[in-house]
């Protein structure tokens, strides 16, 4: 069977890990020539595409190349660093930060300069002085793995090497402060049994020597780079070493077809979910598949996610499920994550009516390929075995490549890099994937003992980059379960994949292999995927199942105390309210309302496509005067128009501006393409197989001044390209023009609305800030004046229109309103609208027997239909 699947990579791009972002994504270092963007839009950015922020939110920003800190003030080219502290159960006060120890490093110079508050600040400050006191954790380490070899260090004389035939070909480093100790530590670390110095700085590493024979000490003379009264073997002479690693076992688990045993014998597992976003109904569909009374399910929610949470509540009617309240806010490559497992562990172990044996972590992308029986005998045949996937043998290249030694710290939702760091001695180091599944024994040891391993290896995994990739299994690597690993996570992941969840495990076997999940599905990307996985592992769909090709996912809720909608967002789901009732007396007279409440917002596909946004608020019926909840559909309009498709231009497929563009998915993730003046715009183009030529992409605004006009490579094979343009913002209002020239003749074009905001910071919106919004930028958009192409991009000047948008800019309260309900209505149509109460004198349909809204029926993720039987059986 072949299967569509996409997964987060960390590529061969060059990564800037100095910060890491909340949604968790690595900030690539860019080239361009598009770089000179007015310094607003650097407070734009920051403040997440709202806004400026106001004065007491704008961060100090030094020049870590230039900074310095030391012990008693912080310099840059700015004043010294205040910023306003909330200190516990007290009133904001004015404080000023303070190193503790002099700081020159670049990487926590530049941290310590971008952080935004005060609190973060000190936080890497003092982590930065520990670090370079080698205080954060302890160098050397204790190994208890039973099958270690003994004689750590023992010396075997020098043996002579060749440059055609290696004497030892496991790992080889160049090291500048070299000695015997300093390459023992190396190469236990990366699982060798002997390490060899040569030629003064060289250090080799392998599990067998002596090939070419042993030479005379005389040979094996030559200075240590780190030790001056040790000798670092010579010229292809080698001085060989014992480790003291010893064997390194990895058991072997084949895909067994044994019988089942008894249920009374068969292993319990918890699965441990952790989730973020809004994907309710895929996360509820995921445990519908993987649910069974006999195993336990034990669900952790972002503390940012309110929605998540409070939508799985009711799941706790079930015995075997439980929400956890100890919640983190986790990020991508932070500490919190494996902080957050340590949590869990702890608190498992605390239930004590839970006899669960085995430790599964699923996220709501995972979906399994094998039924959960076939995963229980599994597991019941393997039974005190864990189960980690490891990076493979070169240990040295993973330790580089996961940055592990770099010290790292987690504040703001950031992930900062303070420098580079020695690691621990003694211990061997492994990693791999951070899906997991931990035997119950291996567990309870690192959930409840406190040795010197576990303390120093907490330590240290508190300061690193993607801890819960290696801190498994280093700790299972030098514990006394190292030789009861697996060398298997049960996951499958195509990682040499060239596009995300559209791409296919093409002629990739599974049915035979003990991989029992898949990664990463994603409902509103691909849908038809988990569909045609749910045939393959029950064997039939209820034919007729309702909704079963529509997919619902909630993207506002009035109960978020935070919702993180941006405020263009707010702006036109207010103006789809207003055009609701008005669409509905346009058709029945008898049908007059007025808006009251916006309650929800969802997204709608339909066979994988998007097909509009759901809109359910509170109205008053004024027939009667009482309160209904109506939801409207409400469809996108396009306008995108080839002009002269001859030639490459023939290649063209579609032309689109979004924002929030996925690099892997090739989509907005800005679904309904929402903009506002704020928002960094994004031009999608697509384009059918050809030869590679190049176009010229030009942005035009609702005054006909044309914003910029940049030249854009489309690539010979089938191309999903985005176009950045980089422009100074708040954006002009109104309708935005992009058109393309080949050759200087215009070919194609696109249209895009830009909202006036009703709403700022997600509040309604002031005088002042409206007027800021709605100007357009501060002098031009970029730093070139286009106007000399009009006469080619036929958009000539007009007073007019600018005199129209300098009087837009001015509206506020109910005429800023009617300007934006005369402009969602060019680029939106309200399809249907249906209500949740029974209307007399108005013929609206009852939600929930209509196909489209959200509260129709969808057996395939009914919450509640999950302990009970399902429509196509396990």
């Amino acid at each position: 069977m072949k299967t569509r699947r996409c997964a987060t990579i960390e590529g061969n791009a060059q990564l800037d890990t100095s910060s890491l972002t909340e949604r968790g994504h690595v900030a690539f270092k860019q080239e361009g020539k598009h770089q000179g963007v007015h310094s607003i839009d650097k407070l734009i950015n920051e403040n997440g595409g709202k806004g400026p922020p106001s004065a007491d939110r704008v961060p100090d920003h030094g020049n870590p190349a230039s900074s310095k800190l030391d012990g008693n003030v912080y310099h840059d080219d700015d004043a010294d660093v205040e910023a306003n502290a909330v200190l516990d159960n007290g009133p904001k006060k004015h404080v000023k930060y303070q190193p503790k120890c002099e700081i020159n490093g670049k990487e926590a110079v530049s941290a310590i300069t971008r952080a935004k508050t005060v609190q973060c600040k000190q936080e890497l400050a003092d982590i930065t002085c520990l670090h370079l006191k080698n205080k954060l954790y302890p160098l050397q380490l204790p190994r208890f793995c039973p099958l270690k070899g003994n004689g750590t260090g023992q010396y075997f004389g020098c043996f002579k090497d060749s440059m055609n035939d290696r004497d030892m070909d496991g790992s080889y480093m160049e090291l500048e402060d070299n000695s015997p100790q300093r390459c023992i530590n190396h190469c236990l670390r990366g699982g060798y049994n002997y390490a060899g110095v040569q030629y003064s700085k060289e250090c080799w590493c392998g599990d067998s020597y002596g090939k070419h024979g042993k030479m005379s000490e005389n040979h094996c003379s030559s200075k240590c780079t780190g030790q001056v009264n040790a000798t670092c073997g010579g010229y292809l002479a080698m001085r060989v070493f014992a480790t003291g690693f010893g064997k390194s076992v990895r058991q072997l688990a084949p895909l067994t077809t044994a019988n089942p045993q008894p249920r009374s014998k068969q292993v319990k597992i918890v699965f441990v979910l952790t989730l973020n976003g809004r994907q309710v109904r895929q996360v509820v569909r995921l445990l519908r598949t993987i649910y069974h009374p006999h195993h336990y399910y034990f669900i952790h929610v972002d503390s940012r996610q309110e929605f998540m949470f409070r939508e799985l509540l009711p799941l706790e009617q079930l015995k075997n499920v439980m929400l956890t309240r100890r919640r983190f806010a986790t990020i991508w490559g932070g500490a919190s994550l494996l902080q957050a497992h340590l949590s869990f562990l702890k608190e498992l172990f605390e239930k004590s009516d839970w006899h669960w044996d085995y430790y599964i972590n699923l996220s709501e992308s995972d979906y399994p390929i094998k039924t959960i029986s076939d995963l229980t005998n599994y597991l019941t045949a393997y039974k005190g075995l864990t189960f980690l996937k490891s990076h493979g043998k070169d240990t040295p290249r993973f330790i580089k490549k996961q940055g592990l030694d770099q010290t790292f710290y987690e504040c703001e939702n950031h992930l900062w890099r303070i420098g580079r760091r020695p690691l621990p001695n003694g211990i061997r180091v492994d990693g791999g994937s951070d899906w997991i599944c931990l035997y119950r024994d291996f567990a309870r040891y690192i959930a409840t003992k406190d040795d010197e391993l576990l303390q120093g290896l907490s330590s240290f995994y508190k300061y690193t980059l993607l801890p819960a990739e290696s801190f498994f299994h280093t700790t299972l690597q030098n514990s006394e379960f190292c030789a009861q690993s697996v060398d298997n996570n049960l996951h499958l992941t195509n990682w040499r994949r060239k596009q995300g969840c559209k791409c296919q495990y093409k002629h990739i076997k599974y049915e035979d292999k003990p991989l029992f999940f898949a990664r990463k599905f994603e409902a509103v990307v691909n849908q038809e995927i988990i569909n045609s996985l749910d045939v393959y592992l029950f064997g039939h769909l209820q034919q007729g199942l309702t909704g079963l090709s529509s997919y619902w996912q909630n993207e506002y809720h009035h109960l978020d105390s935070h919702p993180k909608n941006k405020d263009a967002h707010l702006t036109l789901y207010h103006s789809f309210m207003r055009l609701t009732t008005e669409s509905l007396t346009l058709r029945q007279a008898s049908c007059r309302f007025r808006p009251l409440q916006l309650l929800e917002v969802s997204l709608f596909q339909e066979s994988d496509h998007f097909h509009g946004l759901l809109v359910l608020f509170k109205a008053e019926y004024l027939t009667s005067g009482r309160e209904v909840t109506l939801e409207t559909h409400v469809h996108p309009k396009h306008y995108y128009t080839v002009l002269d498709p001859k030639g490459a231009i023939g290649r063209l497929q579609f032309l689109e501006v979004g924002s929030e563009f996925d690099p892997k998915e090739l989509i907005f993730r800005n679904y309904g393409r929402l903009l506002g003046p704020y928002d960094e715009i994004i031009l999608r183009h697509v384009w059918g197989p050809g030869k590679e030529f190049t176009v010229s992409v030009a942005w035009i605004d609702p005054a006909n001044i044309i914003a910029a006009s940049y030249e854009v490579k489309v690539t010979g094979s089938t191309f999903v390209g985005s176009h950045k343009p980089g422009l100074n913002r708040p954006l002009r209002p109104g309708v935005w023009t992009v058109k393309l020239m080949y050759n200087m003749v215009l070919v194609a074009e696109t249209q895009f609305l830009i909202t006036p905001l009703s709403f700022y910071q997600g509040k309604p919106v002031s005088v002042s800030s409206a007027h800021r919004a709605h100007a357009g930028p501060i002098g031009m958009y970029t730093s070139k004046d286009f106007a000399e192409l009009r006469g080619v991009l036929q958009v000539p000047q007009s007073q007019q229109l600018e005199e129209e948008a300098s009087v837009n800019a001015k509206k506020v309260g109910k005429d800023l309103e009617l300007w934006i309900d005369s402009l969602s209505p060019l680029f939106w149509v309200v399809q249907e609208s249906c209500s949740m109460e029974q209307l007399d004198t108005c013929a609206v349909e009852d939600c929930r027997k209509t196909a489209w809204s959200s509260r129709s029926p969808d057996p395939k993720s009914d919450i509640q239909t999950i302990g009970s039987k399902l429509p196509f059986g396990r």
